[in-house]
């Protein structure tokens, strides 16, 4: 979704099932993530958001869970430099079974895939870098490290699902506590006062995900 920063006033709108990863020369470059699992890069026009074009299915392993946003099963972490967008990606599984598993059963619940994908918002193909070996992490191991810590709460924003600062603005995803509704919203980082308003889902029934930086 882009937005004018001025009055927020949405410019275009995209559909659901899509991952922003970067904003270069003009282009948003995204992922369409697929329940196959598949990951398809999409590249399309900042200022009108058309397509631009689409890459064909990089696969991934049957048993991995892609997800819009970052989780202990996938993480996805994106470099940029001056005309390549470098999209790193990581899959998990773990066991999951109720009863304490034996040594060999955890074992081989135990997996773990990672990709690379460099993409030229200017055309196709995406490129499939060779894969660098990385060790599973302890059993004991908290949450990968690709998923992002949460950030510091206060009462004075425990509304606040995540926030940028963009220019004058300080630009908040965050959730009214009285309707559940999700909106985007510019404040005065000076004042504290709303500049304006966007709701983005009237319906939601649970507490969104923060999002990754």
């Amino acid at each position: 979704m882009a937005l004018d920063l001025e009055s927020g006033v949405p410019l275009w709108r995209r559909g659901r099932g899509l991952r922003p990863c970067a904003l270069l020369a003009g282009s948003v470059v995204a992922l369409r993530i697929s329940r196959s699992p598949t990951l398809v890069v999409v590249v399309f026009d900042a200022a009108t958001g058309e397509d631009r074009w689409a890459s064909e299915p990089v696969d991934l392993p049957p048993w991995a869970r892609c997800a819009l946003d970052d989780t202990r099963d996938f993480s996805v972490r994106t470099e940029t430099d001056e005309d390549t967008v470098v999209i790193h990606w990581v899959a998990r599984s773990w066991y999951v079974g109720g009863a304490a598993p034996s040594p060999q059963a955890l074992k081989e619940s135990r997996r773990e895939a990672h990709g690379t994908l460099r993409v030229d918002p200017a055309g196709p193909p995406v490129e499939i870098l060779p894969e660098v070996e990385a060790p599973l992490e302890p059993a004991d191991a908290g949450a990968p490290p690709l998923v992002p810590p949460s950030a510091p709460s206060s009462q004075a924003a425990a509304d606040v699902l995540d926030q940028s600062r963009v220019g004058d603005v300080r630009v908040e995803l965050a959730l009214r506590s009285d309707s559940g509704a999700i909106v985007l919203r510019a404040m005065n980082p000076r004042t504290g006062t709303l500049n304006w308003e966007v709701e983005l889902d009237d319906a939601t029934t649970r507490r969104a995900p923060r999002l990754p930086p």
